[in-house]
Formats: structure tokens, C-alpha cells, sequence
């Protein structure tokens, strides 16, 4: 299996807003997380449930 495009797009614009526009064109979006501490890395921050509740595309949220 060839190794999926990574496309690193800079915008300046709400983090919510723009991870949504970019996922319209991928699959998956992957998306970063600093974790915010013991309890905080069994939670999900608040752009990471605001582009999950609004894209179709698979979404995968990785912890620094």
C-alpha cells in the first residue's frame, strides 16, 4: 500500500472553521492534542469535539 499525501495548509482562521473546511477534502483528518494532564488525556479538548461533531470524514486525534 503506497503512502497516503500529507497536505500541511496554513490558515488564519478559528481552529473549529478551518479544520472543518480542510476536512471536506480528506480522509482522515488528523488532528493534534496536547492531553491537558491526567485528566484532561482521558478528555477530548474543544477543537477536537468541535471538528468531530462537525465533519463525515474519519477523524483521528493525536496526543503530543
Amino acid at each position: 500500500m503506497p503512502w497516503p499525501t500529507v497536505v500541511e495548509d496554513v490558515r488564519c482562521a478559528r481552529p473549529v472553521d478551518a479544520l472543518t473546511a480542510a476536512a471536506e477534502r480528506a480522509d482522515p483528518l488528523v488532528v493534534g492534542s496536547h492531553g491537558g494532564g491526567p485528566v484532561g488525556a482521558a478528555l477530548l479538548g474543544s477543537v477536537s469535539r468541535g471538528v468531530l461533531g462537525h465533519t463525515e470524514c474519519p477523524v483521528a486525534v493525536v496526543r503530543s
